[in-house]
């Protein structure tokens, strides 16, 4: 067997020009790239199966579907006469621990065209093969793991119809060969993947051309089945064992043998009366000690943990968890002792199946061979499939080497916490912590010896990155001594949900209740605090129990006693508490009792009670306590918003024995209330909603974090309302609670911001197309975030809903009527992931007509000899002021503007001609017609109006049509035309007047422009100067185009 990575290449040579190079220096070469490559897969990338080579046999009742799944043909006519009695097994990739990468394969063999010669083709791209044929199989190799003692094991060589029919076209003999159907007991079988590596002897040189001569390394995969037998001795007890799966199946054997095991809840009943039956029930709890034990046992001996804990683990559990002891103060910790154990055996439990890390694999163990298990297992997903090959990885790939380190650091804090469970005195402390997560993630209870040797094993994280000072615990002297680890309740609790109450147990309740309290002020932590009484005194054993009696000269000596020990130091903190505690509760006795005294004595007497209004500390009976509410839970501590419930047995033992909690603030004797709203979220623009609420005259209020208040409850008629317009911004998004008559209620509240974005207009580019006038504009969102969606109303009837490109959103306006400005008052609707929505006025966009250079203007002058002074002046206007100042709409082209603009001289003095463009028909872009005149004598008028000439009624009719039809362009922007009414003959003006305003009698509608100038279509200019600077024929002009709406610079 040719085995690669027994022996290594470390080095290889350079090869120099022209040097000839030996048989040695060459396979060195090779050899050397070799192993790295080999080495990289098996020590950076992992040995074993990675995936696939899942085996199934198919038998007379196989299915087409089920052919089709396997081997992943999609059409339908598969004829199954192919696959019955067949092993098939699907494509995959494994690793031996040699290096050697294995998938399975299919030879062809084919002609090479124009030539005889054959050559044999193996290809992988495939789904499956279907194994039909077997055959004894002898290693002529002698591999060592298939030999026992010297004796090699049975093999079964299963080929494929493929292979079967290679090995005829080769001419060798196939008789040896028979169906698979044949073998007995297939189905117990285990399927092998076999790598016969070896090199063909070296050819002898026959030719003075030796290149082709050389060493043959032939690599066969052989899929074999054998005995599930044989396979797992050959694991144990072959001539080179397989080591590595040796140790997984321990692994997978340890997970087996842990039991599941949960501590027993300690539940209260009505029942309880006597704090020897409460006792009872935490002890009842104490559970599956010998599970545990055992299980423990087996983890320390697989990962080869010291049990040093004085004496048989069981024994040592025993003594810990059920002490003999017939105090009461400590059998709580003891069952959370319990629960610890518990926690950190089923967390070693969970990663013993994450240990598929190696780092440096045993060549040995599976060289040149796979295990793929037994044929037909079904490889289902958390199942193991015995003698098969798992992939073993290389930590460089996962983190299951860190699962080890865990494992055994768990087990010595198991060790460790059985070792240094200890009663302890002190006072009441708050430790933050944590609830549902791993015991390592959680304050370390005070109930241990917290040293050093404990903090190294507590929390791994931390250890690894040499922070296991910085747990938190009860215990601080060997913690860090920054100071949010000494006194972490003044620093950010925003990661921690769970306070540890610890140090009160075996204190007065009022005591423990009052520490408690002061806590809790001190640091403002949102939890509530009540004592539940297992006993009221009022029977004892039966019988009545006697009235109390306060001795004077008793309470004298019980106060000296006190006093002479503090004054000396002696005795212990909680004795003196204890007896502090029932001095006060005596002293209480006085204050109810009545004095008779003799008014004559000569002593006078003066008594001062207590102040009747001083609250005494609430306590409720266990029984009555259940009958109106449940959920009482030992956690050693409380959650925020939670009760923490302390246990004593009555007033006069008012020791307290034992904690609970309350998953809800608890625990008023008044009337129940309740509160609904409509929604569980608003917006902050919704209006106010109705809440329902118990008692209909209760007080609401509203909280943020359970003690922040948020005013947003309102009044109207009566009806309590919520505002969600009144919540601070700083408290969107945040949960909001309840309470009605400072009660807590279930009810709570989130308000969601609305977007908030600013949208302003930026660009406005004007189109070049005058049959069809547009603006471009270009709108700036300010404030965008991912998520938030828009409704545009862009005020011009579109359909048009642009989604931001970099926050920018652009729309093309089709521009309405000259005469008029086009304004619009865009608006946008924009909503984010909450469903919040608010709409945003934009501010108006007014836009206009827009001259380019595909507009024709023709400025027609009244050449009949009465206001000649006016054409130099209109001329040196057109050709210079003129130019200049609309040069930059026809594209700075002076050529368009020439050939565009033009100043036209006629006599004929027919002003509605002029305006006709004579005619003319309607020219490519747009027209503005420019009329200066000053008179039309005969050819519209006499000496006065009032009768209409004929050239007149024609002139008039004809422009009215053709502007109703635009022109014959259906461009209703393809059109203006001007008046300037000329000082000069004031008839004229009369007409003009007339035909602009259709005040006169004889220029009805027919005859007058009165609907053209309300379009803006026409307009007129009067009392225009004749002989006017040209400066000031370009400000009438100016002013005239942009009263017709176009956009001039």
């Amino acid at each position: 067997m040719n085995t690669k990575l027994d022996n290594v290449t470390t080095q290889y040579r350079k090869f120099n020009v022209n040097q000839v190079l030996t048989e040695g220096q060459l396979n060195e070469f090779i050899d050397y790239f070799e192993d790295q490559d080999r080495l990289s897969r098996t020590h950076l990338s992992g040995v074993g199966v990675a995936c696939g080579f899942k085996s199934i046999y198919f038998d007379a009742s196989v299915t087409k579907d089920t052919v089709k799944q396997i081997f992943k043909i999609e059409e339908d006519d598969i004829d199954l006469k192919d696959y019955i009695d067949t092993i098939a097994i699907t494509q995959g990739t494994g690793v031996t621990t040699d290096g050697d990468l294995i998938t399975l394969r299919q030879k062809t063999l084919k002609i090479i065209p124009d030539s005889d010669k054959k050559v044999v083709e193996t290809a992988i791209d495939f789904k499956a093969n279907a194994y039909k044929y077997y055959r004894i199989y002898e290693d002529a190799r002698d591999y060592k793991h298939f030999i026992i003692n010297n004796t090699p094991i049975t093999l079964l060589e299963i080929i494929t119809q493929q292979d079967y029919d290679f090995l005829v076209a080769q001419g060798i003999s196939v008789s040896n060969f028979k169906p698979v159907k044949e073998i007995e007991k297939l189905n117990e079988k285990i399927v092998i993947l076999y790598l016969e590596s070896y090199s063909n002897e070296e050819s002898p040189c026959q030719d003075a051309d030796c290149d082709n001569a050389g060493s043959e390394q032939v690599s066969n995969l052989r899929v074999l089945l054998a005995d599930q037998n044989e396979i797992e001795n050959i694991i144990e007890e072959s001539d080179a064992k397989d080591t590595l799966y040796q140790l997984r199946n321990v692994y997978e054997d340890l997970f087996k043998d842990l039991h599941n095991i949960e501590a027993k809840r300690v539940i209260l009943n009505p029942g309880i009366s006597t704090a020897s039956q409460l006792k009872s029930k935490f002890i009842d709890a104490i559970n599956a000690v010998s599970e545990l034990s055992e299980g423990f046992t087996r983890i320390a001996e697989v990962f080869n943990v010291s049990l040093n804990v004085g004496s048989p683990l069981l024994t040592k559990l025993n003594s810990l968890l059920y002490s003999a002891s017939v105090g009461t103060d400590n059998y709580q910790y003891r069952y959370d002792l319990l629960k610890d154990l518990i926690d950190t055996h089923n967390e070693i439990r969970s990663l013993v199946l994450h240990l598929h890390a190696e780092c440096c694999p045993s060549i040995s163990s599976f060289p040149k061979h796979l295990l793929l298990g037994p044929l037909g297992a079904k490889l289902e997903l958390g199942e193991n499939t015995p003698l098969r090959h798992g992939f073993y990885h290389s930590p460089i790939t996962t983190g299951d080497d860190e699962n080890y380190e865990m494992i055994v650091m768990l087990a010595n804090r198991f060790v460790q916490k059985v070792n240094g469970f200890r009663a302890y005195s002190g006072p009441v402390k708050i430790t933050p912590s944590h609830l549902n997560v791993h015991l390592g993630d959680k304050a370390i209870p005070y109930y241990y010896n917290v040293d050093q040797s404990l903090l190294s094993k507590w929390n791994y994280e931390k250890t690894k990155t040499d922070r296991e000072t910085y747990n938190l615990s009860y215990h601080t002297a060997n913690l860090a001594g920054e100071d949010f680890i000494q006194n972490p309740l003044d620093y950010n609790l925003d990661d921690h949900d769970f306070y540890r109450i610890e140090g009160h147990l075996g204190l007065p309740f009022e005591t423990a209740v009052q520490n408690i309290n002061d806590l809790k002020a001190k640091y403002g932590l949102a939890f509530d605090v009540t004592v539940l009484l297992l006993n009221n005194n009022k029977i004892i054993n039966g019988e009545l129990e006697e009235p109390r009696k306060v001795s004077i000269p008793e309470l004298r000596a019980q106060v000296l006693s006190i006093s002479n020990d503090i004054s000396k130091a002696t005795g212990d903190s909680k004795s003196t508490l204890q007896n502090l505690t029932k001095l006060d509760s005596q002293l209480k006795l006085l204050n109810k009792a009545k004095f008779d005294f003799d008014p004559e004595s000569a002593e006078e007497v003066t008594i001062v009670k207590e102040d009747p209004k001083k609250k005494e500390i609430a306590t409720e009976l266990l029984k009555d306590f259940l009958e109106r509410k449940s959920g009482l839970e030992h956690m050693a501590g409380v959650r925020p918003g939670d009760t923490f419930v302390l246990i004593a047995e009555s007033e006069t033992n008012n020791l307290v024995l034992a904690d609970f909690t309350l998953p809800y603030l608890c625990c008023s004797k008044k009337d129940p209330v309740f509160l609904v709203l409509p929604a569980s979220q608003l917006c902050q623009n919704d209006a106010p909603v109705p809440m329902t609420i118990v008692p209909v005259d209760g007080e609401v209020k509203a909280f943020v974090n359970g003690t922040t208040p948020v005013s947003a409850i309102t009044q109207s008629g009566g009806q309590n309302l919520f505002n969600p317009g009144l919540v601070n911004p700083a408290y969107f998004g945040k949960e909001i609670t309840f309470t009605v008559n400072d009660d807590p209620v279930e009810t709570k509240m989130v308000v969601h911001a609305v977007p908030v974005v600013t949208v302003t207009t930026g660009e406005v580019v004007y189109g070049e197309n005058v049959n069809a006038p547009e603006a471009t504009v270009t709108f700036n969102i300010t404030g965008h975030q991912p998520g938030f969606t828009y409704n545009w109303d862009f005020d011009d009837n579109s359909t048009d809903n642009p989604v931001p490109v970099n926050n920018v959103v652009t729309h093309k306006y089709f521009l309405g009527a000259a005469g008029t400005e086009d304004v619009y008052r865009p608006k946008v609707t924009v909503k984010n992931g909450d469903g919040c929505s608010i709409t945003y006025n934009i501010n108006p966009i007014t836009l206009k007509l827009v001259i380019n250079k595909n507009t024709k203007i023709y400025i027609y002058f009244d050449s009949s000899g009465s206001m000649n002074s006016t054409l130099s002046p209109l001329q040196i206007m057109r050709d210079n002021l003129l130019k200049n100042r609309l040069l930059p709409l026809y594209g700075n082209d002076g050529a368009a503007y020439d050939n565009n603009v033009k100043v036209i001289s006629n006599g004929n003095e027919r002003t509605f001609e002029f305006l006709n463009m004579q005619g003319q028909s309607a020219p490519e872009g747009n027209v503005i017609v420019l009329v200066f005149q000053d008179e039309a004598n005969s050819i519209y008028h006499s000496n006065s109006i009032n009768n209409r000439t004929t050239a007149f009624s024609a002139d008039i009719q004809a422009l009215k049509t053709r502007i109703a039809n635009n022109f014959g362009t259906n461009n209703p922007n393809y059109y203006r035309g001007v008046v300037f009414q000329v000082d000069g003959d004031g008839v004229f003006r009369q007409l003009m007047s007339a035909v602009e305003t259709g005040s006169h009698a004889s220029y009805p509608s027919q005859y007058n422009l009165q609907s053209e100038v309300s379009t803006g279509k026409v307009i007129f200019k009067y009392d225009v100067p004749d002989g006017d600077t040209p400066a000031n024929y370009l400000d009438r002009v100016i002013a005239a185009l942009q009263q017709l709406g176009y956009n001039i610079p």
